[in-house]
């Protein structure tokens, strides 16, 4: 016997508001990014290195978050479930950034700190290395900024009033004593051209409730590494500083004799910088699960050394409150990274998929769905 005329189109109505609900529940945008685990993943083949072939018993990963658009159906899993972390655009985001402009600086953060991977590495190796600084690549200017009216994208600033400025950093300090309002001279190189223009200065936020005065850009070191044997590094779509002790890992395992993985699964984050120091990184405690789902053994992460450091503290609690079975390493320098290693026994079966982990559980391997 079926369902009376009335009560059938009443459930398609219903059924039809569920469905544009649902579709709504995923257009509609939120605030937010929702930041989870995302995957860790093999070094090696990022890595080439001319004449030198990789020759490990384990492999170094690098890991990595998923950050995802929030809308409302991710946003409402994040907030009462546990499917991820939820972060206000307006953290992440630099002032007139949007969420395109944010990754291409991200991948553009890679290519420094893959530079700064190959420069600390090879000088750990005892490998020649050269670094010649161009200037300062202006990434973007900034919409409404005084910059917008005389600059442009992928303009190279050598020098302000006359003082030269090599790197980003010299550049935001040379801006650093100086007011709003006031005018400054910069030598540009734009399109192989050497032209000067001058700019006025505006308040910028550089953080919350803090101003400085600057042009309205977003600026990147220019510089030529060159090195024997000569290495190129591939991540891909891959953004953020983060991976950079991984990439010196296994440059210098490439470059010096044995083997530094000694048949582990060797995870890890930290920046790095040319002379080989492991700085503080963001989403320690996913990163920390993205290895542990990759059948890693070990997680070195950059150690807390100054006042509000956490990623330490962070990747410890993590282990602790989802009782993960890897090893957290915290590490201050590339040297105190491969010092580590040195000192761990060979492991005796290298077969990833078979052999034990130092905690005597069994390896196992998830291909995650987030890069």
């Amino acid at each position: 016997m079926g369902w009376p005329s009335s009560n059938r189109y009443r459930w398609l109505q219903v059924l039809v508001i569920l469905a544009v609900l649902a579709v709504l529940g995923w257009m509609i945008p939120v605030p937010y990014y929702v930041v989870a685990p995302g995957s860790a993943m093999p070094v090696a083949p990022m890595v080439k290195i001319q004449g030198v072939n990789p020759d490990e018993a384990g492999a170094f990963y690098l890991t990595t978050v998923s950050m995802k658009e929030g809308n409302v159906w991710n946003y409402l899993l994040a907030k009462y479930g546990a499917d991820g972390e939820l972060i206000a655009k307006q953290e992440i985001l630099s002032p007139g950034e949007n969420s395109r402009e944010y990754f291409q600086r991200q991948e553009e953060i890679m290519r420094t700190s893959q530079d700064n991977a190959v420069i600390a590495a090879f000088h750990q190796a005892g490998k020649p290395v050269s670094v010649k600084l161009r200037g300062v690549k202006i990434l973007r200017v900034v919409k409404g900024m005084p910059a917008e009216k005389v600059l442009k994208e992928n303009d190279l600033i050598q020098a302000i009033d006359r003082q030269p400025v090599q790197t980003a950093d010299q550049l935001m300090q040379a801006l650093k004593s100086r007011r709003p309002g006031e005018r400054v001279r910069l030598r540009v190189v734009r399109d192989g051209k050497l032209r000067e223009e001058t700019v006025t200065l505006t308040r910028l936020p550089v953080m919350p409730g803090k101003t400085q005065a600057g042009i309205g850009i977003v600026p990147v070191t220019d510089r030529l590494v060159k090195t024997r044997p000569v290495i190129r590094l591939n991540a891909g779509n891959i953004g953020g500083p983060s991976a950079g002790l991984m990439f010196s890992l296994e440059i210098v395992n490439r470059l010096t004799p044995g083997d530094l993985t000694k048949g582990y699964r060797v995870a890890g984050t930290g920046t790095i910088s040319p002379d080989g120091r492991v700085g503080q990184i963001g989403g320690v405690e996913h990163k920390v699960v993205a290895a542990e789902r990759e059948g890693a053994t070990l997680f070195f992460v950059p150690k807390d050394i100054a006042p509000g450091d956490s990623n330490a503290k962070a990747a410890q609690a993590t282990v602790r409150r989802l009782k993960l079975h890897i090893k957290v390493v915290p590490v201050a320098t590339l040297q105190e990274a491969i010092r580590y290693l040195e000192r761990l026994p060979q492991r005796r079966n290298t077969a990833f998929h078979q052999a034990e982990t130092l905690t005597g559980r069994r390896d196992w391997h998830i291909i995650t769905l987030f890069s």
